[in-house]
């Protein structure tokens, strides 16, 4: 690992790239990034223990870019990469990176200016998403009134309730964060998926300013080898358990018809779960986390309308009853 020598990192971004195991995309990602235009950039991968191709790629990198710094590390999981690169960061500004995916040449300009614009501790932007290829697939707009300008935290939170088809408020990259943002936050070293949401309700304390611009800002790859498409596992527990801690937030801020709305998304996937984690671990965890939103339902059953309080009610009376009637509601 070489230290690179900038003498000023006043408006360096530091881009933040975790790998395992992604031999066949990491040339294009890191490519992306060595394109970017009219900005200065860190680039810190971290290998976690791949055991493909994936760590000597990232060196060859470094040793021909000054300023790309190769890490590796035995295998810990995404969020313990993501640290170990958020302690190594030395930029003002902050950009997360999944090694599937790649940016327009255009990004972190577009970004960089909307955020010294804006004075914003965060931007976010559109992102399209792709095939394993890297072909441009869809793109999920968001109504026109969120866009390009800044948002208060109300206006921000209600982009979860597109969380269904888009998830550009909840993820960590495609946006660029003061640094200040992450000082002393970090990911829990123990989530290996929807990692995000463990840290979403710190995450939208911190910011106090937040633009979201339209513009395609990112690639999301849908990639074959793509921890979003791996069997079904412990690790798909963590979602729901993230909706739960997002739900408790939305709560305590009192938007209640978002945290509705992710009490819809937490115990369906908590059901759905249930049916293909057979195992004792998973449906001790999956009783545990029922729990959990029989609590959130208790506080929130109060602020929402009588059609949604019986809803509730019967949620927290019988929930085998209440997923039946969810069931056949949703079929029907």
């Amino acid at each position: 690992m070489r230290i690179i020598e900038i003498e000023s990192l006043k408006m360096i971004i530091s881009v933040l790239v975790s790998v395992y195991n992604r031999e066949k995309y990491l040339c294009r990602c890191i490519d992306s990034l060595i394109a970017q235009r009219n900005v200065t950039t860190e680039i810190i991968i971290v290998d976690d223990g791949s055991t493909d191709s994936s760590p000597q790629i990232c060196d060859e990198y470094a040793d021909r870019y000054d300023n790309v710094i190769s890490i590796h590390q035995k295998n810990s999981g995404i969020c313990v990469a993501r640290n170990v690169a958020l302690n190594m960061a030395r930029g003002d500004l902050l950009f997360f990176m999944d090694s599937d995916d790649y940016l327009p040449d255009d990004s972190l300009e577009t970004l960089l200016k909307l955020q010294q614009d804006n004075d914003a501790d965060c931007v976010m932007g559109n992102y399209a998403i792709c095939k394993d290829d890297g072909s441009f697939d869809k793109v999920i707009p968001l109504p026109d009134k969120y866009g390009n300008r800044l948002l208060s935290n109300r206006e921000a939170c209600e982009m979860l309730l597109y969380s269904l088809n888009t998830h550009v408020l909840m993820v960590s990259w495609g946006k660029l964060f003061k640094r200040k943002v992450w000082e002393g936050l970090r990911f829990p070293d123990e989530i290996v998926k929807s990692q995000d949401q463990h840290v979403f309700p710190q995450l939208m304390e911190r910011i106090k300013r937040l633009y979201y611009t339209d513009k395609i800002v990112y690639n999301q790859v849908f990639s074959t080898e793509s921890i979003t498409r791996s069997n079904f596992s412990r690790k798909f527990l963590y979602h729901s358990e993230g909706v739960a801690m997002v739900m408790d937030y939305l709560l305590k801020k009192g938007y209640y018809d978002i945290a509705l709305y992710k009490f819809g998304v937490g115990t369906r996937h908590l059901f759905d779960m249930r049916n293909v984690l057979p195992d004792k671990e998973c449906q001790d965890e999956i009783k545990r986390q029922f729990v959990i939103y029989k609590g959130l339902a208790a506080r929130l059953i109060a602020h929402v309308s009588f059609k949604e309080k019986l809803r509730l009610a019967l949620f927290l009376v019988n929930k085998e009853l209440y997923n039946k009637v969810r069931i056949k509601l949703r079929v029907s």
